[in-house]
């Protein structure tokens, strides 16, 4: 293990745990919403990172008890389904797959650098072909036809010849990701290493001035639905304009244009009307049938997230002091050193060593 986290109890170790719960479960229902409030970029990125760096923490502070990760993932997708009733369900299967695969890379190698980053990967991985699915599933072969043929006709403005094009714009988009796993994976161990840091404090300034209204976000509902339909109405007409202008004569162009209305049109039917609805329903059953065994750690967890949001906007604030790769290592061990040491009363302290 990276820390051993000699010097917490174990009732200090499970308050710890149950506090880096809560910031996961943040993390998929609200921190998203407050990142792009704050306008930080690389938030899906960033998003993705918080939940293995949750994930690594947890395993490394469970003591080898691996199993606590599957539990906490579980508290995760009740608080999710609680506070984002909306969320599709490849949103739950994300958090499955990386709860899924936390456990079995953390039992197989134990809590180090190359476990972390072998997550951390191969959850970005699978975050990036999952979008990639999604994609194809709503626009076909069209999407790629498409792509092919815009980036055939630019390479030719120059002379060049380029075909397959939108193998180049896959693989370079798949690679984006397995880079940002690694470089989450620096960040999670780098942040696992420095709670364990004896002599180096953080030091929070508590006068810090929190912007309220920054904080508001607007709750998920039929209007985010909406705005992701009208996305995939606009990029289907672009679509067609290119399948049409580029096609060998007109009537070739209107069949792909007929073909690529239908296809888009019946797979966002299916996906909003049947699919997506039958799927979330019958997780939010599943979990639902989980709540009561768990009721105590997740109504903890609800009422702790108006609290989280606050400690996110001060930590990002504070982080300006930083730059670069600093900046963001500032502000994940800050805002995770927060979330563990946050309290009303000096006596409910979790005395966590603070990081770097």
């Amino acid at each position: 293990m990276i820390a051993g986290y000699s010097y917490l109890s174990n009732e200090q170790r499970r308050n710890a745990i149950q506090r880096l719960t809560a910031l996961w479960a943040f993390t998929e229902s609200g921190l998203g919403g407050i990142m792009h409030a704050l306008q930080i970029p690389f938030t899906g990125l960033l998003v993705g990172g918080m939940a293995v760096i949750m994930i690594s923490l947890i395993a490394d502070l469970s003591g080898y008890n691996y199993k606590q990760i599957l539990k906490s993932a579980i508290i995760v997708l009740i608080v999710k389904a609680m506070v984002s009733p909306h969320t599709p369900f490849p949103a739950y299967i994300a958090v499955g797959f990386q709860a899924l695969l936390g456990y079995s890379v953390f039992s197989l190698l134990t809590v180090n650098f190359f476990s972390i980053a072998l997550l951390s990967t191969i959850a970005m991985l699978e975050s990036a072909i999952q979008k990639l699915l999604i994609l194809t599933l709503f626009f076909g072969k069209s999407i790629w036809i498409a792509t092919d043929d815009m980036i055939a006709f630019i390479a030719k403005q120059f002379g060049n010849a380029v075909s397959n094009g939108s193998y180049w714009i896959i693989s370079v988009y798949i690679l984006i990701y397995i880079a940002g796993g690694l470089l989450i994976a620096v960040f999670a161990s780098r942040t696992i290493k420095s709670f364990n840091a004896a002599n180096k404090e953080l030091i929070l300034e508590p006068s810090t001035e929190i912007n309220n209204d920054v904080l508001k976000t607007k709750k998920p509902g039929p209007k985010r639905v909406f705005k992701k339909l009208l996305v995939l109405i606009l990029l289907m007409i672009g679509l067609s304009v290119v399948l049409f202008v580029f096609a060998a004569d007109n009537k070739q162009g209107w069949l792909a244009v007929a073909k690529t209305i239908t296809w888009t049109l019946s797979a966002i039917l299916i996906w909003f009307m049947l699919i997506g609805p039958l799927f979330t329903k019958a997780i939010q059953i599943l979990l639902k049938k989980k709540q009561s065994r768990y009721s105590e750690e997740v109504l903890s967890i609800i009422s702790f997230l108006p609290v989280l949001k606050q400690l996110t906007a001060l930590a990002w604030q504070q982080s300006k002091l930083h730059h670069g790769f600093n900046r963001w290592e500032f502000f994940f061990t800050s805002l995770i050193h927060t979330t563990l040491t946050y309290t009303e009363s000096p006596s409910a302290e979790i005395p966590l060593k603070n990081p770097v």
